[in-house]
C-alpha cells in the first residue's frame, strides 16, 4: 500500500514539475534568478520562480495601465 501511495505522490510532483515548467515557458522565463536553467531545479526553486514571474508580470500590467 505505501509503495502505491509513494508512486501517486512521485507522479503528482513530476505532473507539478511538468506543469511549472510549461508556464514558465510561456512567460518566456527559462533561468531562474540566479542563472539556473528551469530544467535543472527541484521543485521549490520552480514553484518560487513561476511566484516571482507571476509577481513581475503583475508589476508590469499595473505600470500599462497607470500610463
Amino acid at each position: 500500500m505505501n509503495d502505491i501511495t509513494e508512486k501517486q505522490r512521485q507522479r503528482a510532483v513530476n505532473d507539478r514539475i511538468t506543469e511549472l515548467k510549461n508556464a514558465l515557458y510561456r512567460m518566456d522565463v527559462a533561468h531562474t534568478a540566479d542563472g539556473r536553467s528551469i530544467e535543472d531545479v527541484s521543485l521549490f526553486v520552480l514553484e518560487h520562480t513561476h511566484i516571482n514571474a507571476k509577481c513581475r508580470q503583475g508589476m508590469l500590467m499595473g505600470c500599462e495601465s497607470d500610463d
